[in-house]
């Protein structure tokens, strides 16, 4: 298996139970460099469970009888799809608010819910809250990025999803104890992110603004899962430094591995 240390997005018709046990549909969706991108979390974030990888059945050079049980994710499409688009939303009020954002609230408790969210929208005592700014400078192709995540991942749509980690997990260990652990904590990873999506109130505007918090402060869980993202176009700017934690808004059906569906892969068993 030749490692180019990136994670890799598919989506699928099956949640794979061998490297064998290929799904009749598959597309690429996402790779990403070093990293897995909170969107990719929050798109898993549905059922996630351990499967079998389909990038390898195991390491080159081993006995094909004593193989390295190589593991990836599967989770269910459309719940992580849902998080997605509602995070998108809330995200998208998030880059148009005003550039000068009020002090920093404290997270409302369940009793306090309604006065935090007037306090959080800026309601003055007429109960009118102030224009959000629809533009701003550093957010334009962060806003059409958002746009571009949503279309994208509706086309591809599928009844599942595959989050293949070997290659990262890899930097670290090739202990198949160990490898098999990294992989359970991404999932862990994962139903975090939905949580934390799910944790934001129900009121747009208000969660726009406990996600900018969360993003600035660190908060007990779920929502420090927030903690270091940023909301423009240096959202993914890992290389120059302007964030640590990408958000993930880049899409392509052409990844580095091109995973065969069942046809294809019963087809070149065949030949060999």
């Amino acid at each position: 298996m030749k490692v180019a240390n990136r994670a890799y997005l598919y989506s699928l018709d099956n949640c794979p139970t061998s490297y064998a046990d290929r799904p009749d549909t598959i597309t690429g969706l996402s790779e990403w460099a070093y990293d897995v991108p909170f969107i990719y979390r929050v798109l898993m974030s549905g059922d996630p469970k351990l499967c079998a990888s389909l990038i390898s059945d195991g390491f080159m050079d081993e006995d094909p009888s004593h193989k390295t049980a190589l593991h990836a994710i599967s989770s269910t499409f459309d719940s992580g799809f849902q998080r997605v688009n509602r995070l998108i939303g809330i995200m998208r009020i998030l880059a148009t608010m005003p550039p000068s954002p009020p002090p920093a609230l404290s997270a409302p408790q369940t009793s306090g819910l309604m006065a935090w969210v007037r306090n959080a929208l800026g309601q003055n005592k007429q109960g009118r809250a102030a224009e959000p700014v629809t533009e701003a400078p550093g957010i334009l192709n962060f806003l059409s990025l958002l746009d571009e995540t949503s279309s994208f991942l509706a086309a591809h749509r599928n009844t599942h999803l595959l989050l293949e980690t070997i290659e990262l997990d890899c930097m670290s260990t090739e202990d198949e104890a160990e490898l098999r652990e990294l992989v359970t904590q991404e999932v862990a990873r994962c139903l975090q992110a939905g949580v934390a999506v799910d944790a934001l109130p129900s009121d747009p505007t208000a969660a726009a603004l406990l996600l900018q918090q969360a993003s600035r402060q660190k908060m007990d869980a779920p929502l420090d899962a927030f903690f270091g993202l940023r909301f423009d176009d240096h959202c993914d700017s890992t290389r120059n430094g302007a964030t640590e934690h990408p958000v993930g808004l880049a899409w392509s059906d052409v990844l580095y591995f091109t995973l065969q569906n069942r046809t294809a892969f019963e087809t070149l068993q065949h030949q060999e």
